[in-house]
């Protein structure tokens, strides 16, 4: 995205020499002949399947055992599920994309998966199929980091962590493209913009329920969802003033929704919910955002509450 004069000024400005700009995936990448969105740093793949990757750039590939060279790259992946490195080497670059081969949501079969505790999905006393997420991703502690996009990682949308290792969650990318996208939109606004913070990303039917969500519908138990606000660097946990009304407050929120409709409208991102929420007695405002398939808004003075559960 090209910045304005004004806004490579602010940036300029405002960033300091240690402001921590992560970097942008360096090479574009296409897999199985669909071109990875520019900010994404991971693509999910079925356990056993064969993934061919290309380059613009002749690289030198690896992964799991297979390496090649060249721009055209094809590899065999376990059929255990898990969450694997590619790396491409060219010249001074070098990439990494996370592989995230899923587990099927049928093995799942009472309130855990693989001991992991997950609560009903669809109800109170036994699993409903019609009602589980299509798939799960297995985290363990050395993939808890692992990045997703630009300004995303796992820890990101998994952050309460249960128990043991391996821990499980529902995920699905486009909510991330969709967070990523939306900072882009932001910036162009807003330049100082940095980072997207997540309040809740994914949530386990028993998580859900324990903070007193009685749905059991929540695009959050099908990582589809995330609450989340964004600000500048340095962080200060707390939204920016990025409508410039010289205030902090649910207006920033719904500055947020009108340019997700707007990224909506131009098919740039996929369709969902969206709505602001403002401060509370533990945070300041946020926005809450899902990729349901068909739009979904409720009125902000409806949230003003002193403690939203959405």
């Amino acid at each position: 995205m090209a910045f304005s004069a004004v806004g490579i000024l602010w940036l300029l400005l405002l960033c300091g020499p240690d402001d921590p700009i992560p970097p942008a995936p360096s090479l574009a990448l296409t897999v199985n002949g669909v071109q990875l969105a520019s900010p994404m740093a991971a693509f999910m793949a079925q356990p056993g399947s064969r993934v061919s990757v290309s380059c613009p750039d002749s690289l030198s590939w690896s992964i799991l055992g297979f390496q090649g060279q060249g721009r055209d790259f094809t590899f065999t992946l376990p059929r255990s599920h898990g969450i694997f490195t590619l790396t491409g080497r060219g010249g001074n670059a070098v990439q990494e994309w996370a592989v995230i081969v899923p587990v099927d949501s049928r093995r799942m079969r009472t309130t855990t998966l693989n001991s992991f505790p997950m609560g009903f999905y669809g109800g109170v006393t036994a699993v409903t199929r019609e009602q589980l997420p299509e798939r799960f991703v297995e985290i363990r502690q050395s993939s808890y980091h692992t990045r997703l996009s630009t300004h995303l990682a796992v820890s990101d949308m998994l952050q309460t962590v249960t128990g043991d290792w391996p821990q499980y969650m529902a995920l699905e990318l486009d909510i991330i493209l969709k967070l990523e996208m939306l900072l882009d939109e932001v910036r162009i606004h807003y330049p100082p913009a940095r980072s997207i913070n997540i309040i809740s990303g994914f949530r386990t039917p028993a998580l859900n329920a324990s903070i007193g969500n009685e749905t059991s519908t929540s695009l959050h138990l099908y990582g589809k969802a995330a609450d989340f606000w964004i600000e500048s660097w340095p962080s200060n946990n707390l939204m920016d003033d990025i409508d410039r009304n010289k205030r902090i407050d649910v207006y920033d929120g719904e500055f947020l929704v009108e340019l997700t409709r707007s990224l909506e409208a131009r098919g740039v991102v996929s369709v969902g919910g969206a709505s602001a929420y403002r401060w509370t007695e533990s945070h300041g405002p946020y926005v809450h955002i899902d990729t349901r398939g068909t739009p979904a808004r409720w009125q902000t003075r409806r949230n003003l509450v002193s403690a939203p559960v959405i």
